[in-house]
């Protein structure tokens, strides 16, 4: 059967987001972390979706996460700024840089204020004094990173797209990835929900504007149906869930 260009499909504008926060999730855990790991001559011992751990972890190892979602979704804002790309593939990148904008700017703002993850970790292992002190300028540099990111994000979306279904979507994705972790399946979906759901709040506030500005905006964005998309989204989500969700050298965590 064939489908009008004009109608909107949001099996491919899900198909899209999944893809856009795996690329995040991968970027985060095993670019970021496990490449750095290796990169200083460690050994990678815990590496799922949620959790990672290093035999010679350091602030570096611990930094590289969320660094490597900064520079991933600089890379994706730098692209959508100078080149011209397709409607789905505008939308992906869109998306790819608001996962990993949102997730390296949240990360400064939650270690600050619960004194957990990744730049928490980072404080310690440099011995930072005064460590309030510290805290007070991550979380600082957290806010203001993150705001940025929203202006930066809403500059690159496509006129009126849907968010509320993508920022759903990621946590669903997130969530179900961790119930596959074979140790204590709670404490990994608390993690997964943190770096999905909370760290992508900002999706909520650009629907939030989107919302008071449709009564000015009569066209809202398309997403055309692609097959193509669709079945990338289903393999990889598949692959995503069997590997970095039940992760590897995860038997013996506890």
């Amino acid at each position: 059967m064939n489908r009008s260009p004009c109608t909107h499909s949001y099996s491919t504008l899900v198909a899209i987001a999944v893809l856009a926060f795996i690329m995040a999730c991968v970027a985060h855990e095993a670019i970021g972390h496990g490449g750095t790991c290796l990169a200083v001559g460690g050994r990678i011992t815990l590496l799922t979706s949620v959790y990672f751990h290093c035999t010679s972890g350091g602030p570096l190892t611990d930094a590289a996460g969320p660094l490597m979602n900064l520079v991933v979704g600089t890379a994706c804002w730098l692209y959508l700024r100078t080149r011209f790309v397709s409607s789905n593939l505008r939308l992906f990148l869109a998306f790819a840089m608001a996962f990993n904008l949102f997730w390296g700017a949240g990360y400064f703002i939650l270690s600050a204020i619960t004194d957990t993850g990744d730049w928490a970790f980072v404080l310690r292992d440099l011995a930072l004094e005064p460590f309030w002190a510290w805290r007070l300028l991550m979380g600082s540099v957290g806010l203001l990173f993150y705001v940025l990111s929203t202006r930066a994000v809403a500059a690159c979306l496509p006129p009126r797209p849907p968010l509320i279904a993508p920022y759903l979507v990621a946590g669903a994705v997130s969530c179900g990835a961790a119930l596959f972790f074979p140790g204590p399946v709670l404490s990994a979906v608390r993690e997964a929900a943190q770096e999905s759901l909370g760290a992508s709040v900002g999706l909520l506030v650009l629907a939030n504007r989107n919302a008071r500005r449709a009564q000015l905006q009569s066209s809202a964005l398309l997403v055309p149906y692609s097959t193509r998309w669709l079945l990338s989204s289903i393999l990889i989500t598949i692959a995503f869930f069997l590997l970095l969700g039940r992760g590897f050298g995860a038997a013996g965590h506890t």
